[in-house]
C-alpha cells in the first residue's frame, strides 16, 4: 500500500513538474494556527509559521514547510510538516491556487519523537499589494501512524513574494 502511495505521490509530481524556465520562484511566509480534528486530540496549536516555495507560473511544483507548538499542562508538543507536491492555479490572475501535498510530519514531545507520513490539501489567495501580496490560505491535514490518523485544519496568513 505504502508503495502505490508514494508512486501516486510521484506521479503527482512529475505531471505537475512542467513549471516553465522562465517563472520566477515564489516564497510566501506567514503565521499559521493549527485545529486538531481528532476527538482524542481535541484542541489547537495557536503557535505556528509556514514557509513556501514554488514556480510562478500556473502549474508547477511545491514545497511547504510547517511548524507548530502546543503546550498544555506543562508538557510542549512541536510539530514539523515538510510536504512537497502539485500546485494548480485557479483562477486566470493567478491569484487563486490549489494544491495537493504529501510528505513527513514530525513530532517531539519531551524526549520522544515520532514521525507519520501523509498530507495537506488546500487553496488560497494572495491579495495584491505592490510588489508583494497578502496570503490568506486554508488546508485540511491528515498523516498516519501505526493505524492512528492525525487529521487537522491549518489556516494561515502570510506575505507572498
Amino acid at each position: 500500500m505504502k508503495k502505490l502511495l508514494v508512486a501516486l505521490a510521484v506521479l503527482a509530481v512529475a505531471a505537475a513538474a512542467p513549471a516553465h524556465a522562465a517563472d520566477d520562484a515564489r516564497v510566501s511566509a506567514g503565521y499559521s494556527f493549527l485545529q486538531y480534528l481528532e476527538e482524542d486530540e481535541n484542541g489547537n496549536a495557536p503557535l505556528g509559521a509556514y514557509l513556501s516555495f514554488w514556480s510562478s507560473g500556473g502549474t508547477g511544483v511545491e514545497l511547504d514547510l510547517g511548524y507548530h507548538r502546543d503546550t498544555a499542562e506543562g508538557v510542549t508538543l512541536n510539530t514539523f510538516t515538510a510536504t512537497a507536491g502539485p500546485r494548480f492555479t485557479v483562477s486566470s490572475d493567478g491569484r487563486v491556487y490549489l494544491h495537493v501535498l504529501g510528505g513527513l510530519r514530525h513530532d517531539r514531545v519531551e524526549g520522544f519523537s515520532n514521525t507519520a507520513w501523509g498530507g495537506l490539501g488546500g487553496l488560497g489567495i494572495d491579495v495584491p499589494a505592490g510588489s508583494i501580496a497578502l496570503r490568506l490560505s486554508a488546508d485540511f491535514e491528515i498523516f498516519f501512524d501505526e493505524g492512528a490518523n492525525a487529521k487537522a485544519l491549518r489556516l494561515g496568513v502570510g506575505i507572498t513574494f
